[in-house]
């Protein structure tokens, strides 16, 4: 019996060497694992909270996106004699000190020629007040005294303009565009097709369509018919395009559309387009349910880069609601999504998903399409947003409340933020190692709300000086707001340390964060 017991112990001591060797093993493997995953190096540049990337550990915090404040009033509306409606695909840029915009314009149809679509041309000082100037260059109704700058031909057709400068090309090429081009009868018969055309200019006024020679029409897996949306990515080093793909399926119509990308050097040669994003909702509908999922495409890309962040992408899609082949409610109105790479792309899970430009009232001139345009204007503390509004869904044929460009105005860096209620929460970042010598913070608190901040080794052990307790305690609403441990907020001595940032806050919302150089 007693021998029986000692084998007994004997088994049991070495089950437990096994168990104890297994939880180093583990241990081992998990610190293998650890020391093996990329340390992000931030450096001193503006990091924006609008994905979970920096949510390695969280607790009572989330994501939210945050709405912009639309203006009721439209700051520009169809109020020539050539301006029957103003659509869908505009750009609004700030250069050389002004605002200037590329509207899409419908003109109405005369005696003299048939409706069709022009830009025409506008500026600003303000983003407010809008003038139209006489640019006398394009016919329309006999006269060359408007504001029309694109087509030349005096019956071709152009699907708006997505215009962007591009300071790497020629001068004579300063400003580029693409659109979907629709010919003229006598330029069809010239071989001309309707396609994605792009034209250069080099004062934003005098535009040249690119031909054969340089790749256009460009035809890489894209479809013309939308906003096609392109620039200079100096992060990329390439243009970069967010277009428009689209497929047709046997009867019944079996409509799909999602975001690709493509990518060029030289902007003549693109890669072929491939998808990077795609509607995912999964909609109930009253009464027959649709005919295929989602009952949901993206019309438009909107895809952009976020003003002055370096790797910081948004997309602006138009999401478009039509049931049941194509129809009902056939209304459109625009979402967000967020990447640091233009292929990965973060938004919020379905429960939480809502517009973030939404339809205006009924019976308004923004009441039944919405469309976002690019680029985001960065405006004092502000971010602008302009978009197209259209007083009656896609496929109504009931009389149009009217159309107009108007503004929507959102805090800067404040597309999404990581948000705390009363109960207060946290989040603890993964390893990064920055440069810098202070610590600022993008942040807005209620009257109750505060934050800490807690600098940690890489392996989470609080660093003396910098745990939470001896953070003074920030409050309020800012842009910068540098944070400091027991009054000092020089962190220098840490730069290219790999470091943990833990914060804990209550009824406050965090936007972005950024180790500082001071100038000296």
């Amino acid at each position: 019996m007693t021998h029986r017991r000692d084998r007994y112990s004997m088994q049991t001591a070495w089950m437990r060497v096994v168990f104890v060797f297994a939880v180093l093993s583990a241990a081992v493997v998990c610190l293998q694992a650890d020391e093996t995953k990329p340390v992000l190096d931030v450096g001193s540049r503006r990091q924006l909270l609008f994905d979970e990337l920096f949510l390695e550990q969280a607790v009572g915090v989330r994501l939210r996106v945050n709405r912009p404040f639309q203006d009721p009033d439209p700051v520009l509306v169809p109020d020539q004699p050539w301006e029957q409606s103003v659509s869908a695909y505009t750009t609004v840029l700030q250069d050389e000190g002004r605002f200037r915009m590329w509207y899409d314009v419908s003109t109405p149809a005369t005696d003299r020629e048939p409706s069709r679509r022009v830009v025409c041309y506008a500026e600003s000082d303000d983003g407010v007040r809008w003038r139209k100037p006489i640019v006398g260059q394009i016919e329309w109704n006999g006269s060359r005294q408007n504001n029309i700058v694109a087509p030349s031909s005096a019956a071709g057709g152009m699907g708006g303009a997505a215009v962007f400068r591009d300071d790497q090309g020629p001068p004579a090429e300063r400003y580029k565009l693409w659109t979907k081009y629709y010919p003229s009868e006598e330029e069809t018969a010239q071989g001309i097709r309707p396609g994605l055309y792009a034209f250069v200019s080099p004062d934003g006024l005098r535009w040249t369509m690119l031909g054969p020679e340089r790749g256009y029409p460009l035809s890489r897996g894209n479809a013309a018919d939308s906003h096609n949306l392109c620039f200079w990515d100096a992060d990329a080093g390439k243009y970069i395009a967010f277009v428009r793909m689209k497929r047709h399926g046997p009867p019944p119509r079996d409509r799909t559309c999602w975001v690709g990308l493509m990518t060029s050097d030289d902007f003549e040669n693109w890669t072929t387009a491939r998808e990077v994003f795609r509607a995912d909702e999964q909609m109930a509908v009253p009464g027959r349910q649709p005919e295929r999922l989602p009952p949901v495409d993206l019309y438009t890309p909107g895809g952009m880069k976020v003003p002055g962040i370096p790797n910081a992408y948004i997309l602006l899609p138009t999401y478009y609601y039509h049931w049941r082949q194509d129809a009902f409610p056939s209304t459109i109105d625009a979402g967000l999504a967020t990447s640091r790479d233009r292929v990965t792309w973060w938004r919020p899970p379905p429960e939480d998903r809502q517009p973030f430009l939404r339809l205006g009232p009924d019976r308004s001139a923004s009441s039944g399409m919405l469309f976002s345009f690019p680029w985001p204007v960065s405006v004092g503390r502000e971010t602008w947003i302009y978009y197209g509004g259209i007083g009656h869904d896609h496929r109504s044929e009931e009389p149009s409340y009217g159309s107009g460009i108007f503004r929507s105005r959102l805090r800067r860096e404040g597309f999404v933020s990581v948000d705390a209620g009363y109960r207060g929460g946290e989040f603890t970042t993964p390893v990064l190692t920055f440069s810098g010598d202070r610590l600022e913070l993008n942040l807005d608190g209620s009257a109750g709300g505060w934050l800490q901040v807690e600098i940690q080794s890489a392996d989470g052990t609080p660093i003396s000086g910098r745990q939470i307790d001896s953070c003074d305690t920030v409050r309020g609403n800012a842009l910068a707001r540098t944070v400091s441990w027991s009054g000092e907020s020089d962190v220098s001595v840490l730069a290219g340390t790999p470091v943990r940032l833990r914060f804990v806050m209550r009824s406050m919302k965090l936007y972005s964060f950024r180790f500082a150089e001071t100038e000296r």
